[in-house]
């Protein structure tokens, strides 16, 4: 199954896999990645690079964005 990583600014991400996880059940293969004020990009790299492995079964990963050009978007890119 595809694998999802959703990486947001606050706490977004977070919140938007609780709201599918009360709709759908758990979501064994999707992460939440939360990018918060003053975070480094390089930690912002490390963390969604465990967020991909741990989210990956073999058959890919996609990775959901808030913000098209921010930092969330540059590093899942």
């Amino acid at each position: 199954m595809l694998g999802w990583v959703i990486t947001c600014h606050d706490d977004r991400a977070q919140e938007m896999l609780d709201a599918l996880e009360k709709k759908h059940g758990a979501l064994l293969q999707c992460r939440a990645v939360n990018f918060w004020r003053g975070l480094s990009s390089n930690m912002l790299s490390r963390m969604m690079c465990d967020a991909l492995h741990e989210a990956d079964s073999g058959e890919g990963v996609i990775f959901l964005t808030d913000i098209a050009g921010a930092p969330p978007y540059r590093v899942a890119s």
